[in-house]
């Protein structure tokens, strides 16, 4: 597999992150008891961000039952880079909030990616700043190229941080009150091919994700969008 499929790899991981071959959150801790809703899933909610340049749209189209459980189907058409072709789901436990992506294909010329589904822990909403929480993925990843295919395991590590809560932020000329921030600190290993990404994402109680920056080693090129509009239902 060449270096630069690696660098996809990563960006398709990036692009999974816009807060059985699925491995879940592997901190072993409880969910926690939650202090207030943080990102509301409920059928029809939308979130419109910009970058300052490009309006984008998240929004629930739907719910999935993964093992029991109501998954609430999420869509962006935000383009973090890269052309994939991949679904997300999210669900809340406690004061846990967990995001599942299925299986994600990327497709150029004669090369054909495909990571296998995986699922993190992105926030708790019931720790106080300083307060960290981890976990660990282990999805396959499968090639094909006119030289030739494989099967190879991505490893990734990350740990969340508090790093304030019950504060107030102006975005767009909007205040949010009630706003926890937070960061997420990602380690991708791919046949010894190191990657690190850092988030740092605002959320406001009630409302969701007011702001997002996402930086990775893979082109040391920072994303981030805010929110200037949203429907809850």
């Amino acid at each position: 597999m060449k270096k630069n499929n690696f660098k996809i790899l990563a960006l398709i991981f990036i692009s999974a992150l816009s807060l059985s071959s699925c491995s879940s959150d592997g901190s072993g801790d409880s969910t926690g008891t939650t202090t207030g809703n943080y990102l509301p899933l409920a059928v029809g909610n939308k979130w419109n961000y910009t970058d300052g340049t490009t309006a984008t749209l998240d929004q629930i189209t739907g719910t999935t039952n993964f093992g029991g459980t109501t998954y609430y189907d999420s869509d962006s058409n935000y383009d973090p880079g890269i052309d994939i072709q991949a679904q997300s789901w999210q669900v809340k436990k406690g004061a846990s909030y967990y995001q599942k992506t299925g299986e994600a294909t990327y497709v150029e010329g004669s090369t054909t990616i495909v990571m296998d589904s995986y699922e993190m822990k992105t926030f708790r909403d019931d720790l106080a700043v300083g307060e960290t929480w981890t976990g660990s993925a282990s999805p396959k990843v499968h090639y094909s190229s006119s030289s030739g295919s494989g099967t190879l395991t991505a490893h990734v590590n990350y740990t969340g941080k508090i790093t304030a809560r019950d504060v107030s932020e102006t975005l767009e000329g909007v205040t949010y009150n009630n706003v926890i921030k937070m960061q997420m600190d990602v380690v991708e290993t791919v046949n010894s091919q190191v990657t690190n990404i850092h988030g740092e994402y605002w959320l406001a109680k009630d409302i969701g994700i007011i702001r997002e920056s996402i930086l990775s080693s893979t082109d040391n090129i920072t994303r981030t969008r805010n929110l200037t509009s949203y429907e809850l239902h």
